[in-house]
């Protein structure tokens, strides 16, 4: 590609994707070894690398990473760009000769400070392995501050709410935290079925969607008609099994597990694809997970406390786009699947609470609130407990 692609501040949208091909010769890696200075042998000599644990030469890290520099500079923002961090991992060797494929997505994209990152993989094409995943922090070398500028006042003139998204939305904790939360936000509200949904006004829509089947994304990027997200709140769980795990039914264990691993990555990386700039994912969790766990409902607290380690792990991918994930675990709430319970059971709960009352849909919601806050954009990856000073 002889010239530059140019990418506009205005088109940038995380998921934007490009990509190429091409050889890397013997050629390639004695001249790199050149310009850098770095002539290890098991770079340039085949008769050495063939002693070593790799067995042949290898590609020069620091190669791969001009790889993604190609890409940014030249592809994906392109002529407009200058980089400003690398962060890098090498997952596989790269043998040579050989032909990778280089593989670009925005990932991070704040229009308020022109800025993005730009996530790279290099896949060798014979074996499909990824040997190297490169995150390149960037912005513009155009004039910033009238970029800045514009910006705000097309968001100013936009007018628009932030929009956040609300699954479980029809529960007994997610009916008022939609209600709640469209006194400030456009509120897309995920329920598996209409006739739940009880939420209403003019700053609330919903969305029919099952998020253990497939084509959820579809229907929700639908529903998005283009807009961005700014909050995802994942409220929705599947159902809440009696017994121990030792009596448990193999396949209620599985999908207790599944809904907190996989259901929970798949809302992450809808958000990541769907976000608008900076974002918060907020994940509903319970006291009754690693805090407190119940015998009588093991494989729920199974699957709740998979679901907070699995808000620690993707913590720190999100935060290179920008978004932050949060856990609350509420402890008792007399909603939802506690709605049946008797007064008798209310009051044995409520003692148990030094602050003498039980938690409530309106503690979520404030704490949902905070979250979404400015307040809170240095916290992610962490579980905040609502137990009202219980031990």
């Amino acid at each position: 590609m002889d010239e530059a692609r140019v990418v506009a501040a205005t088109e940038l949208r995380v998921g934007l994707r490009a990509e190429f091909e091409r050889d890397i010769t013997d050629g390639d890696v004695a001249a790199f070894a050149d310009v850098s200075g770095d002539r290890n042998p098991l770079h340039l000599n085949e008769g050495y690398s063939r002693h070593t644990n790799y067995g042949e030469r290898i590609v020069h890290g620091a190669f791969q990473v001009a790889l993604a520099s190609a890409m940014a500079g030249m592809y994906l923002p392109g002529r407009d760009v200058v980089v400003g961090s690398f962060q890098c991992r090498f997952p596989a060797t790269l043998r040579y000769p050989s032909r990778v494929r280089v593989q670009g997505e925005i990932t991070g994209w704040v229009p308020q400070t022109g800025s993005g990152i730009l996530r790279v993989r290099i896949v060798e094409i014979s074996g499909l392995n990824v040997t190297a995943e490169i995150h390149v922090g960037f912005s513009f070398h155009e004039d910033r501050s009238t970029r800045v500028e514009q910006a705000t006042e097309r968001f100013a003139a936009a007018g628009d709410r932030p929009v956040v998204i609300v699954t479980g939305g029809s529960g007994g904790i997610g009916g008022p935290l939609m209600i709640r939360l469209a006194e400030r936000y456009q509120v897309i509200g995920v329920a598996r079925s209409r006739h739940s949904q009880e939420a209403t006004g003019p700053h609330i829509e919903w969305v029919t969607a099952d998020l253990t089947e497939p084509e959820w994304e579809g229907h929700l990027e639908h529903q998005l008609g283009g807009r961005k997200a700014y909050g995802f709140i994942h409220a929705a769980w599947p159902f809440a099994p009696h017994g121990s795990l030792l009596e448990a039914e193999p396949g209620a264990v599985a999908a207790q597990a599944l809904f907190g691993s996989q259901v929970t990555i798949r809302v992450a990386r809808f958000l990541r694809s769907n976000a608008a700039g900076s974002a918060r994912l907020v994940i509903l969790g319970t006291t009754a997970a690693t805090i407190k766990p119940l015998l009588s409902m093991s494989a729920y607290s199974l699957g709740k406390a998979t679901l907070e380690h699995t808000v620690r792990l993707i913590a720190p991918e999100l935060a290179l786009s920008n978004i932050t994930v949060n856990l609350i675990a509420p402890s008792f709430v007399p909603v939802g699947m506690n709605n049946a319970k008797t007064s008798k059971v209310l009051l044995i709960e409520t003692a148990k609470v030094p602050l003498g009352r039980l938690c409530t849909p309106s503690d979520v919601a404030a704490a949902v609130e905070f979250l979404l806050s400015d307040g809170a954009s240095f916290m992610s990856g962490q579980t905040l407990p609502l137990t009202g000073a219980q031990l």
